[in-house]
């Protein structure tokens, strides 16, 4: 795999060049599950409004009043012709998952009155893009899922943070530091950053100083977890599982790491039927030759039959759960146990 190769455009790349030509949209929302590169969104959007400190920024944490967001907008910040106008950032206000309120929505709404030096960003997790504020925001702005990065994006950005370090990683050690960092942004940055301080004046990092800086990653736990659940070790799967609390992982976090690591298992499962060359299996999942074969041991301590059933399961567990009917916890443990 060529980490130095440019990396297809992708939706977020309009965020950068907003960025660059310092032209900033009404308003944006930035949502998804990568929380790294929300956080960055947010410091360098702040940043080119003046910074934290600035008087043509805001930030709000959870949904202000309307009222005051309102007022806030049409006042023309002090800076105005210094900079391009100004900023507010609302991180989780709920309003794209339940039904935002309507003066809200009507200021969005009129657009001929909405000043040009407002800019407005919301910050959320999960949103229904179903929601009229999501639908506004389209339509007069930029909505932009950051969403988890593929293995290939996740390589070129780590080779970019490392070139800008000073240095310089071949391939094959590229591929053995993302098997042991999962595909967490957070977590990865935090591996090269004791990478980076671990070599030194060593421009050159090698697969010797992975092996001894980078811990095994909840992923590769929750792998462990998952080959004792095939073995039928229930003991030895609910020790990982009780590790992984203690280790303060969140139990809807566990699903979703459980959940992927079956439909891998699917995939391999699917990949070792059609009789598939490694390389063209590796592909297929969409994991390194180094993972699938992983994947293929494990595979076989379960049926495709197995396989098929624990992820049915996944999809009404995370019904029930959304539904109130059962507890993140208790779906991890009803899998692990029955």
């Amino acid at each position: 795999m060529a980490y130095g190769k440019k990396e297809s455009k992708t939706e977020y790349l309009a965020l950068n060049e907003d960025l660059k030509a310092l032209r900033f949209r009404p308003c944006y929302l930035l949502y998804g599950s990568e929380e790294y590169l929300k956080l960055s969104y947010k410091k360098q959007f702040r940043a080119a409004f003046g910074g934290e400190e600035g008087m043509a920024y805001t930030f709000y944490d959870g949904a202000p009043d309307v009222q005051e967001l309102i007022d806030l907008l049409n006042t023309i910040p002090f800076t105005f012709g210094e900079n391009t106008g100004r900023l507010v950032i609302i991180s989780g206000s709920e309003w794209f998952k339940k039904p935002a309120p309507e003066k809200l929505l009507h200021y969005l709404e009129d657009s001929g009155h909405y000043p040009d030096t407002a800019h407005l960003m919301f910050i959320e997790g999960e949103i229904d893009k179903r929601s009229k504020l999501y639908k506004l925001v389209q339509k007069n702005g930029f909505a932009c899922e950051l969403g988890e990065q593929d293995r290939a994006q996740l390589g070129r950005w780590a080779a970019r943070y490392l070139t800008m370090a000073g240095k310089k990683i071949r391939n094959s050690t590229m591929e053995l530091f993302l098997d042991k960092t999962g595909t967490s942004m957070d977590n990865i940055a935090s591996e090269m950053e004791k990478l980076i301080a671990y070599t030194g004046e060593r421009d050159v990092i090698e697969d010797r100083d992975v092996e001894a800086i980078c811990s095994q990653n909840v992923e590769d736990r929750v792998f462990d977890m998952v080959s004792e659940m095939g073995l039928g070790h229930t003991k030895k799967a609910l020790q990982y599982y009780r590790d992984l609390l203690t280790l303060q992982e969140a139990p809807m976090r566990l699903l979703h790491l459980m959940r992927r690591n079956f439909n891998q298992l699917l995939l391999a499962r699917e990949a070792m039927d059609r009789d598939m060359s490694a390389q063209e299996a590796a592909a297929y999942v969409g994991v390194s030759p180094w993972i699938y074969r992983k994947l293929t041991d494990q595979a076989r301590q379960y049926s495709r039959h197995g396989i098929e059933d624990y992820i049915r399961r996944f999809y009404e567990y995370d019904e029930a759960i959304k539904s109130g009917n059962l507890t993140d916890q208790m779906a991890v443990e009803l899998l692990l146990t029955t």
